[in-house]
């Protein structure tokens, strides 16, 4: 088990993958719009941030990403983090949570906001027990529902 840092030459398994997470909690994967991120990971994250893979012989199960959204004030959003939903449950997401948490405070952010929807229950639970606060909306994100941040 390896978090590694997203490389071109993974895209086409990183379209997969969340192909597959999406279609387990029933939202349809449009990489053409609304999921554009995900098609091209080397230009909405990489530049601006990173985005990490969770690999386990070398299966991807997970991921997680920030992006610079205030590089005034040092604000970076957490993007993107899943787990396929038969290694859920064994604290991978906490792992990859920690990791991009550790990153943050390296690279001096101030803080991380991020956003949610209400039917990922187990997520919110994560990020309340790791500090995140519930903050006011932050964004123009038309499917998020719930928003979070923590100050480092």
């Amino acid at each position: 088990m390896e978090i590694i840092a997203f490389k071109s030459n993974m895209q086409q398994s990183v379209g997969d993958f969340f192909e597959k997470c999406f279609s387990a909690v029933g939202i349809p994967y449009s990489p053409m719009d609304r999921h554009a991120d995900i098609a091209d990971v080397e230009q909405h994250y990489m530049r601006n941030g990173c985005f990490w893979c969770l690999v386990d012989n070398e299966v991807l199960i997970g991921t997680v990403a920030v992006r610079i959204i205030d590089i005034d004030n040092k604000v970076v959003e957490l993007k993107r983090m899943f787990i396929l939903p038969e290694y859920q449950g064994k604290g991978y997401g906490r792992l990859l949570l920690g990791y991009a948490i550790d990153y943050a405070r390296e690279q001096q952010y101030n803080k991380i906001c991020l956003d949610t929807r209400k039917q990922f229950s187990a997520a919110q639970h994560l990020y309340r027990s790791s500090g995140f606060q519930e903050t006011d909306k932050y964004n123009d994100n038309e499917h998020a529902e719930l928003y979070y941040e923590l100050v480092l």
